[in-house]
């Protein structure tokens, strides 16, 4: 005997249902990285500024200074460990003698250890190679490999750090050898005078037990000199 007409479901729960396996699938896979560790939005707990360095003069003409540096922290996970952020701006003022200039930067995370993006460096912005720094986009949110409410990565914010890493077109960079205790960039300047103030931001993730600290070092090399900027500071 074929089963009544009426007993079937009607056409518009079928397709209720549908959706709400999608919605579920599709909420499972954002859950889930590359490496298959599920993920979890975590707030920052603790914010704090650093000072801007002195300014100091470059040979040639014109001046440098570290600004808007920061540290951000997580609260502590349950093996007693947190994730804090360091960040900052080196300012180039305009028309400084700057052409074809390298600018070494180094940050390091008062003896915390270097957090990972999976099999990558928590530093950004990553190695240019021979490609111009400002076609790389800030992320919004950077996932680090941290065990925290439930998940094995941490979605933590970036972009409230800076809205580019640079606006000059033409600046290149490159990492500096790996280590856990502190990261390294290298940028190559572009030829000529910057006709505006140029700006280099930059910021790493570190994974410590102990209270956040951090330091900021750039120097700049041209072809008459160089010119170094510092500034340090720790949360309590």
């Amino acid at each position: 005997m074929e089963p009544s007409k009426n007993n079937r479901p009607p056409r518009g729960a079928i397709a209720v249902v549908i959706v709400g396996l999608i919605a579920t699938l599709a909420a499972a896979a954002l859950a889930t990285d590359e490496s298959g560790g599920s993920w979890v939005e975590v707030d920052w707990a603790a914010r704090g500024a650093l000072p801007d360095s002195r300014p100091a003069a470059i040979p040639g003409g014109g001046s440098m200074k570290l600004e808007d540096a920061g540290l951000r922290a997580t609260e502590l996970n349950i093996n007693g460990e947190r994730i804090f952020r360091l960040a900052a701006v080196l300012r180039i003022d305009a028309d400084s003698a700057v052409g074809q200039a390298r600018v070494d930067c180094t940050m390091r995370g008062g003896g915390a250890e270097l957090a990972r993006t999976g099999d990558n460096r928590g530093a950004f912005p990553r190695s240019t190679s021979e490609e111009s720094l400002t076609k790389q986009n800030v992320p919004e949110r950077v996932g680090l490999k941290f065990h925290i409410s439930g998940g094995e990565y941490a979605s933590l914010e970036l972009a409230d750090a800076f809205d580019v890493y640079t606006p000059l077109r033409g600046v290149v960079g490159t990492w500096e050898k790996h280590r856990t205790t502190s990261m390294g960039w290298q940028w190559g300047l572009p030829e000529g005078r910057p006709e505006k103030p140029l700006t280099l931001g930059f910021a790493s993730f570190w994974k410590t037990t102990k209270a956040p600290s951090g330091s900021v070092i750039c120097t700049l090399d041209n072809a008459v000199g160089s010119a170094a900027v510092h500034t340090a500071g720790s949360l309590r």
